[in-house]
């Protein structure tokens, strides 16, 4: 593994267990078991390498927004896939870990821009390919839904939590196929 790439391995890591306040060099040096200066060399700030690390989530998700073996999704598959990132505790502690750096550094809150718009276009993509299409505002609602129900289910961290977040995922599916529209 190259350096670089242990760096990110190990500061996501830190900063998904531990929250942002952990995200500094010399912890991040120590979780990867490497020297605080050769860190330092690949990323001078603390900011540098929490942007370096949204990168590299911004990444590993939109390979997690294609379907099972990089299929296209559909509409089921998409389900699921919701269903993982609000049962999966890592992308809620990422959204959480990079809300709190944003207070910081006001410039991250852009990632979250570019995340929702992005969800939202391969929704979009994905149903006009079934021959469908949807008021944006239905797709807004679903982004919040998801969002907040793994917000919800982080906090709880219950299987009653997880339960309930199936059940909420599942109703959020059908307001969706309940307001598509042939195209």
């Amino acid at each position: 593994m190259k350096t670089k790439e242990k760096i990110l391995n190990a500061a996501l890591d830190v900063l998904l267990q531990e929250g942002f306040p952990a995200l500094t060099q010399t912890r991040v040096a120590e979780v990867a078991g490497i020297r605080q200066g050769l860190l330092t060399y690949h990323f001078p700030k603390r900011m540098d390498l929490l942007t370096a690390v949204v990168d590299e989530s911004k990444r590993r998700m939109a390979e997690a927004r294609l379907g099972p073996n990089n299929e296209p999704l559909t509409l089921a598959s998409l389900k699921e896939l919701m269903i993982h990132f609000t049962v999966n505790k890592t992308f809620p502690r990422l959204m959480l870990a990079v809300t709190a750096a944003a207070d910081d550094d006001p410039s991250l809150s852009a990632w979250f821009v570019e995340t929702d718009v992005q969800t939202r276009q391969k929704m979009r993509e994905l149903l006009k390919q079934g021959g469908w299409q949807v008021d944006e505002n239905v797709l807004h609602t679903m982004r919040s839904i998801v969002i907040g129900a793994s917000l919800i289910n982080l906090q709880q961290n219950t299987a009653e939590s997880e339960a309930r977040v199936r059940l909420v995922i599942d109703s959020a599916f059908q307001y969706l196929t309940d307001n598509l529209k042939p195209l």
